[in-house]
């Protein structure tokens, strides 16, 4: 069962953007979008890795994200 939009979840390991990691494994965030489609469903998540800053990134899948 897909996620729901406004889901807190948690990142299931380290999201990296080529070669940086962009995202921590375990840093909280919010999904914002779902992005349902014929291969599955991707969402669009804001991680908070910091107070008072955010991450968004487009296209993660359950796999990149685990409920909180």
């Amino acid at each position: 069962m897909p996620l729901q939009a406004m889901s807190v979840v948690r990142a299931a390991h380290d999201i990296q953007y080529g070669r940086t990691i962009a995202v921590q494994h375990g840093v909280p965030g919010t999904v914002v979008n779902l992005q349902p489609g014929w291969a599955g469903t991707t969402y669009t998540v804001e991680f908070a890795p910091e107070t008072g800053s955010t991450v968004t990134l487009v296209g993660l899948t359950a796999g990149d994200v685990h409920p909180d």
